[in-house]
Parts: structure tokens; sequence; C-alpha cells
């Protein structure tokens, strides 16, 4: 909204403001205060008032206008009036007399009959009207339109005449003098349909029918949609054939139409009623596809070098030659180059057709008679592949690495390959194909970053395949580990170590970062390799950043090598076997969370000091250990367990986490045997008989007459002359691991008697004191 006022009289060059008085005229108590500077010319005061929530809509307002210079103020202006309209209110009516609304059921009129519509508004401030007709039919979008009110707030008629059946609508618009819309009006009504309907199976609408062609008659169904038809006129544009057909009882005919030429075409059909109305006509559109006959590689792929071959057989009369043209995909304009090639006397042809570019997707093919007549041209799909090589790469991931790369299309007849490195000339490789058609080659990357390798392979003709390749990221940047500080897990708020392995040719040196900071340098030993001692100095993530450093000066790129630290706490859930035999090296399995290979282990008997375990194992998780601990002084008992976190961790107790079983004894079921002979220069063996447990850990000790033979400690025995008369024993100990070990002693032999080269002995002449003699003695 802008009011205006003219000033007279006003002095060149003053600091003037107009003063805006705005009210409602039904609450002039409370009016509205504009202030505003005058321009230069200072004969005109302006506002715009722009604060549509003061300026409501459907009221009337009065406003006047004085001029203050600072000090004084002119008189105030007359009042003027101004009221306030943003809208267009409701949608107006709409009526017709021919097209009355509804559904298909109450369709009216008829296509090319006119009809009148009539606007009402309900608003008197209504001048124009906006509308605009809709056709669901149609493709075309009917333009809007305006016409004038009669008077103001007056009704308007627009004729309007229907080129299509079915469903339509008109939208309307009533606008007010201030510009507003209305609501929209939305008036739908249906047409009455009048035309015939066609069906053919010979001329379908659709793909051709090959059977049917120039000069073939085919049926055309055609069915009438009003009551009394007669007779149904038809004819072909292009001035093609007409004729009319009668209609019978139910209002349906067959008319036999022969087109008189090919291609795209339209038939008209009308039916004409017994007071010789002729209603409006159906176009119904079909294709006369005189195109030749294709078989052979029909509709197929094919691999770029190798070759289609098609059968033509003539559909058009004195066909004499047949000419064709290969379509583009993605070619614009698409390249024409026509090809022609004789025909037999028969009209027949072969073509062979070879693949030598991707972008093909079809063949156009045409008979071409005597006279110089083009058939239609028929289509045939082609899909070109373009047996791009598939390239495999084995190495090469490190700069200065050789990469070794096959290829292998399927082209055949390759006669050979093209490689190039990152697309540098310098770098290309022409290759011939082994026996199997593959190709193997290397290249050595001298640098890091993305790198790529792009092959095509041509046969003997010059035909090249599509581009194949493969790329990978070549490495520079050093190779960085560490046990204590991993990437996955944790590390532990501890010192530890980092280990640096060169990618990069000549490595002198390693320049690192540490959480982004600056960088250090670490020297690298005569492998170039290098180790970095490093201690955290608090928990959460961590970030190192390593790179090479050559003697010359180059950089790698870095290596980012990112790890957690924590503070070394774990859990102990449970230690496992619950029960272990005495004495020696035990295995023990602990079980929980945050076990580190750093971690301290101490078993702790009921008497005696602790026992250090060595760590044997961690899992990667952390959530298992196994341990070493000797037992060979540790009493029976209950055993504790204390685990000390590597890393600054609280110890963790783990009471009773284990039982150590006294020893229990082994037991003979049977005793010990001898075997062999019992003579001088022979060998008895001892059979360490039965035990309970079984146990294979025996010590044997020999006896002659109960007293042991020193040495005499073999499962054999070979009996020396000394012991000649004596009866021979062994005493068996039996051991096992956990077990008290056990003895058990054989029974006796027989007296050793003399071996079989033995010369007597000289006797002795003995009196016997008493009338008895020893009968282990012969007699005197």
């Amino acid at each position: 909204m802008v009011l205006k006022g003219t000033l007279t009289g006003a002095d060149e060059g003053a600091e003037l403001q107009a003063d805006f008085q705005v009210w409602d005229i039904t609450d002039p108590e409370q009016p509205q205060q504009w202030l505003t500077g005058l321009g230069e010319r200072n004969d005109e005061v302006y506002i715009q008032l722009e604060d549509d929530s003061r300026q409501l809509d459907g009221v009337t307002y009065a406003w006047r206008v004085r001029v203050l210079d600072g000090a004084t103020a002119t008189p105030w202006s007359g009042t003027c009036y101004f009221t306030v309209d943003r809208t267009g209110g409701p949608a107006p009516a709409v009526a017709s007399t021919v097209y009355r609304p509804g559904d298909w059921d109450n369709a009216s009129g008829a296509i090319g009959v006119p009809g009148t519509f009539t606007f009402t508004s309900a608003s008197a401030d209504t001048v124009s009207y906006r509308y605009q007709f809709y056709a669901s039919e149609l493709s075309e979008q009917t333009p809007e339109a305006t016409v004038d009110a009669d008077g103001l707030g007056g009704p308007a008629t627009v004729e309007w005449t229907p080129r299509s059946a079915g469903y339509h609508s008109v939208s309307v618009y009533a606008i007010d003098r201030a510009g507003n819309y209305s609501e929209q009006a939305h008036y739908q009504y249906h047409v009455k349909e009048t035309r015939p309907s066609i069906f053919s199976a010979a001329y379908p609408e659709g793909t051709p029918n090959l059977d049917y062609n120039i000069g073939v008659p085919g049926a055309f169904e055609l069915r009438s949609n009003v009551a009394d038809t007669v007779s149904f006129a038809w004819r072909i544009d292009g001035d093609g054939p007409s004729g009319t057909v009668p209609a019978s009882a139910d209002g349906t005919a067959t008319a036999m139409i022969a087109p008189t030429r090919a291609g795209r075409q339209t038939l008209y059909v009308h039916s004409v009623t017994r007071d010789g109305t002729a209603h409006a006509p159906r176009a119904y559109q079909f294709t006369v596809d005189n195109g030749p006959k294709l078989t052979g590689d029909v509709d197929r792929g094919v691999t770029i070098g190798s070759s289609l071959t098609f059968h033509l057989a003539p559909r058009s009369p004195q066909v004499q030659a047949y000419v064709y043209w290969v379509e583009h995909s993605g070619l614009f304009p698409p390249p024409i180059e026509k090809v022609t090639i004789p025909a037999r006397a028969d009209g027949t042809a072969d073509l062979t057709w070879i693949a030598k570019e991707t972008s093909v997707n079809g063949l156009r093919i045409q008979s071409r008679s005597a006279d110089g007549t083009l058939s239609e041209p028929r289509w045939n799909y082609i899909s070109v592949d373009g047996a791009s090589p598939m390239v495999n790469r084995t190495g090469g991931t490190d700069v200065g690495t050789p990469a070794t790369f096959t290829a292998r299309t399927q082209m055949v007849n390759v006669t050979e390959y093209v490689a190039t490195l990152n697309r540098d000339e310098a770098t290309k490789k022409v290759l011939k194909p082994a026996a199997d058609g593959s190709v193997t080659f290397t290249y050595t990357p001298t640098k890091g970053g993305y790198t790529y390798v792009t092959v095509v392979a041509r046969n003997a003709a010059g035909v090249q395949t599509d581009e194949g390749g493969t790329s990978w990221s070549v490495l520079d940047g050093p190779r960085v580990t560490s046990t204590d500080f991993p990437t996955t897990g944790t590390g532990r708020l501890a010192p530890g170590t980092f280990s640096f392995t060169p990618r990069l040719p000549g490595t002198t040196a390693y320049e690192y970062s540490v959480n982004f900071g600056s960088y250090a340098t670490v020297a690298a030993r005569a492998d170039g390799t290098a180790t970095l001692a490093w201690t955290p100095q608090d928990t959460g993530w961590h970030y190192l950043t390593v790179r090479s450093l050559t003697a010359s000066g180059t950089r790698s790129a870095g290596t980012q090598y990112s790890f957690q630290v924590e503070v070394g706490s774990a859990t102990v859930t449970s230690v496992a076997p619950a029960v272990v035999p005495p004495g020696a090296v035990r295995t023990i399995t602990i079980s929980g969370s945050g076990l580190h290979p750093k971690d301290r282990v101490e078993v702790n008997p009921a008497s005696g000091g602790p026992l250090t375990a060595t760590v044997k194992s961690v899992s990667a998780d952390g959530t298992s250990m196994t341990v070493d601990v000797n037992l060979g002084s540790a009493p029976a008992g209950k055993v504790s367990l204390t685990l000390h976190p590597y890393g600054a961790g609280e110890p963790v107790v783990r009471a009773n986490a284990f039982t150590i079983n006294p020893p229990l004894a082994i037991r003979a079921v049977s005793p010990p045997t001898i075997t062999g002979t019992a003579v001088v220069g022979g060998t008895v063996t001892a059979k360490p008989g039965e035990w309970t447990p079984s146990t294979t850990t025996y010590r044997y000790q020999w006896a002659a007459d109960g007293v042991p033979i020193t040495g005499a400690t073999g499962a054999t025995f070979q009996i020396p002359q000394a012991l000649l008369w004596k009866r021979l024993t062994v005493t068996v100990t039996a051991s096992r691991d956990g077990y008290t070990e056990a003895s058990a002693t054989s029974a006796a032999t027989a007296a050793v008697a003399k071996g079989s080269g033995d010369r007597p002995p000289r006797r002795p002449i003995v009196q016997p004191e008493t009338p008895w003699s020893d009968p282990r003695r012969p007699a005197a």
C-alpha cells in the first residue's frame, strides 16, 4: 500500500519529515503513526506501508498527512480513505446445458459439437474469469484464457467444441478489481463417444504383421458407437484407397482393405446413421512393412573383431540389391555410411558384417527394386562387446618392487597387446600373445601413489578392443608395527617401541610426528630399519605419522598409524584347571579381560613364597592367557593367583584360583618277574610287573641273596662268576608325574649254576661237624 501527497511552499534545503496517520474508521482513537523523510525536491510526501499485519483484509482505513520541520508542523491534510482487499473469495459456479457434469454413463454432446459454459461469480467485485479446458485423450495442453464478466460481478459465457471423447474438465477462477484470484472451480464432464471402434490383426496398430504387405487385403473389424448406424465410410491418408461398407443390424462391419503403399499410414473411419449424419471419424494408424526378411545371426550380440552373417530374402517385387547402414548410440549427429550389396537372381543375398566398433547398436537394411524403389528398412539389434582385456596384477604394491600383469581378451585372433603405465607414452609396450591368447608383462613403479596400467588388444585386421586395465595404490611410506601399541586392541600406559621398515629405496632416516606435533628424526640402521622407543603420557587415541627420508632429501608419503592407550586394567574370571597334580612345571590357563603379554603373574601357595609364572601366550582379544609355573616346591592345598597388569594398573587377585593335590601312591598289582636262566655268564631280564595307575617309568636294582649289586640298575643283568650259587632278585621302582613312587621286589631265582663253559673249581675237603649237608651243594 502506497500513500502519496503533494507539499507546496516548502523552503529549499529544509530537512522535513512527513507524518502519516492511518486508522481503522471503526476505531479512530487508535491511529497508526508513520514517519519518513522527504526527498530533495521537498514537494512530494510518500510512504509505503509494508506491514500487512497493520492493514487487514476487508478493513476500510482513513489517513491524513502533515509535514514537520523539527519545530513546527503544517496543518493536517484532508482525510482520504482506502479499503484493503487481498482475497478473491469463493470459487465461481460453472454450468453447461450441452455438456452436463457426470461420469461416463452420463456422457453428453459429441466430438465436434459446440457447447457453451457459463461462469457465475459469488462476488460482486468480479471483473473477469480465468479458465482452462482439459481433455484426457489429447496430449497437448489447452492454453489458459481470460473472459470479461458481463458487468461488475456479472457472469461470463464461453463456447467450447471438443476434439476428443471421454473425460473432460474446465478449471475457472474469478478475478476481482484488485487482481485477486478466487478459489478454483473444477467442472468435470464426459463427451459422448461417436467414433467407431477399429481392430485389425492383419494390420495392427503396433508391430507390423509380416504376413501382410502392399496389395494384400486385410480385415478391419468396425463397430459403431452410435445407434442406428447403417454404414461406415473409410479412407487411407496420402491419396490411399477409400470406400464404404454397410453395417449389420448390431452396428458392426468388416472392411477388406488392401494398402497401396508401404510405411506408416492412417485409416479414417466414420459412422453414417440412417438420417445421413456423418459422425466424427476415428483415426487408426498402422504400418505396412515390405522390408526384407532376415534370418541367420539375428538380434544377437557379437564380440568386437568377429562377424555376423545374415540371409536376406525380398518382400518386394524385382529386388536387385540391398542397402544397409550401421546405427550408432551416443553419437550426434550419428554417422550414416550406406553400403549396397547385389542380390541374386531370386532376389536373395547374404550379408556378412564385421564388428569394428562398440558404438553400434544395430543395422538398418532395405531392399531396392529395379526401379530404385526402397522398401521399409528392417531393423536388426546388435550388441557389440568391446572385449576389454581383463588385467590381473600380482606384486608392485611397494615402490621399487616389480608388478606382474596378465592380460586376456575375448577377441579372437589377437596379434598384439599394447600396455601403458600411467598413460606415459615412454612406458608403452607392444607385446605378442602366448599360444593361449594371453600376455604377461611387468612394470616396476618408481614412485608412490595412484598407479594404473591400461591395455588394448588388436587383431590382424587392425580392429582394436576397448581399453582394459587395473589400478592400485603404490606405497612408499614405511611399514609401522608395534606389539606394545597395536592398531587393534589397546596399548598400555607404559614404555613401548615401534618398528619402521622402509618401502622407499635408499632410506637413511625416518621423520615421525606424534599426535600431529612437530616432526623428529630417528636414524635408520644399515638395512634401512629403525626402532622408536616411546612412552605415552596419557590415555586415549594417539596418532603416529612416519615418513622415510633418503640421503638426497627425498621423502616418502606419510604412513598413518593410530592406536589406543589405556591404563592396564584387567579382570580374571576363571583359572583352569581347577586341580593340578603336585610337582614339576604346570600350564595354567587364565580367562578374563584386558590380558596382556607383558603382564606379570604370581602363584601364591598356602605356604612359602610366591612363584613367578612365565607368560606363554595371550589371545588377540585379551580374554585368555596361558602361563607355565614350576610347582616342584609348592605344598599341596589351595593356591591364589595375582596378576600385575602391564602399564600402571592395579593388581588383580584371584583367591583359591586352583588346588594342588597331594601326591598319590603308585601300587603294584603284580610283582616284577625275572626271565632267563640263572647261570654264570647268562643274562636275565626284569619284567616290571603291573602297577596302578599305569606307568612307563621304572628304575631297577638287582640283588644277590638280598644284597644290592653295585651298578646293576638296568632291566637286564649278565651274571658274573662271583655270584655262583647265589639267588638273584630285582627291585623295580615305578614313578609317575604327580604320584609318589613305589617299589616291588621279584621272587628269587634258583641258585646261580655253572655255565656250560666253566672249569670245575677245586673242591676243598670238608669234614662236616654235623650229620646234615647243605642241600645247595653237591655231596663231597
